[in-house]
């Protein structure tokens, strides 16, 4: 009986110490997903900007939120994405809005920072063609 207890002990810190390795890795794994999914929601507004002639902008909300709108255009937006749990925007980012003209050249550029669990990540978004890079901290 106590050998039985003893096995079954072992398998519960095995199985408490496995459970909570995957739940990080799937929290690591929703954060980059994150990050890749922004980086296509910019390069989709600059094509779009290029591709229809119109100036289009991603506006980064203190909500943990953002949303991509075509000419000012606040009441219909294009793009939507609630940051993942965990990511927090950085009230102090130089870079609240990444706005593209109807070449699809960058109007804004700078850097928006992200606080995440591992550290802060950067998204930096270059002038002219506005080519994004993320730095992780």
């Amino acid at each position: 009986m106590l050998e039985m207890l003893l096995v079954l002990f072992i398998l519960i810190v095995i199985c408490s110490i496995v459970g909570k390795l995957t739940t990080n890795a799937f929290e690591r794994n929703a954060i980059d997903q994150f990050f890749i999914q922004l980086t296509l929601d910019v390069q989709r507004m600059q094509t779009l900007a290029l591709k229809e002639g119109v100036h289009t902008t991603i506006v980064f909300y203190d909500n943990n939120t953002y949303k991509g709108f075509v000419q000012n255009d606040t009441t219909n937006h294009i793009v939507e994405m609630k940051f993942p749990k965990g990511v927090i925007l950085n009230t102090s980012s130089n870079l609240k809005r990444v706005s593209f003209d109807n070449k699809g050249e960058v109007s804004n550029f700078g850097k928006i920072i992200f606080f995440t669990p591992e550290g802060y990540r950067e998204v930096i978004v270059n002038i002219e063609k506005g080519r994004i890079k993320i730095n992780e901290r």
